[in-house]
């Protein structure tokens, strides 16, 4: 994906606004059948950022998926660009997945933060820990495209070992990102038992950039 590109990365996305009754049910049937039970309710907006975690299998994706079916959540889910071969990458594209290159955060954050605003109706799926193995520390993509878009975050949730996925509560950015967090956290170990931690130096990157942006709203 060329960073200079005029051409925007969600161009050939499947972007649904909402899932009928047939694909509510389909998705609610695929879980059942699996085993799994949904949990939690359309948040009732039309924009958000799903924060999901944990992150922790190549199952999380199907599951993710019907869980969003099931609960009429069309989600659009970002992607590694190395996916997208053919002809896989014209099924993922039709899933409502977006190509990304990681090695670009800086510019994919701002780029979705301008699909969000274009979009009428969106809800952007994201799994903060970036990757199935481990990870130390949250990736702040998430908090920062629902921060610079003005939209809440969902926070998708997910427990193997009882079987049940789904979302909780909605929760909306102060800019204020030590705070926010401190709440997240609590939320996150109250639903999956999570304690999500970020690099100290992404706490630095906001602050710059609210002295940058005076309009964006924060609390030091």
């Amino acid at each position: 994906m060329a960073q200079h590109s005029k051409i925007p990365i969600h161009h050939r996305t499947k972007k649904r606004t909402e899932f009928g009754p047939v694909t509510r049910w389909i998705g609610s049937t695929l879980l059942w059948l699996l085993g799994w039970r949904v949990v939690g309710k359309h948040p009732g907006v039309d924009k958000c950022i799903i924060a999901c975690a944990p992150h922790t299998s190549y199952w999380d994706f199907p599951l993710t998926f019907a869980a969003a079916m099931a609960l009429g959540i069309p989600g659009v889910f970002m992607m590694k660009d190395s996916v997208f071969w053919w002809p896989l990458g014209v099924l993922v594209r039709w899933m409502g997945c977006i190509p990304i290159n990681r090695r670009s955060p800086v510019g994919i954050v701002d780029q979705m933060v301008q699909v969000v605003k274009e979009s009428e109706k969106i809800y952007v799926v994201i799994t903060p820990e970036g990757t199935t193995k481990g990870a130390p520390f949250w990736k702040l993509g998430f908090y920062r495209i629902a921060n610079g878009a003005g939209v809440p975050i969902l926070f998708g949730i997910m427990n193997y070992r009882e079987k049940w996925i789904g979302v909780a509560d909605l929760f909306h950015t102060t800019g204020d990102l030590e705070s926010d967090w401190r709440e997240i956290t609590e939320r996150f170990e109250a639903y999956v038992g999570v304690t999500p931690r970020y690099r100290p130096q992404e706490l630095e990157h906001l602050r710059l950039v609210a002295r940058e942006r005076p309009d964006t709203a924060t609390t030091d």
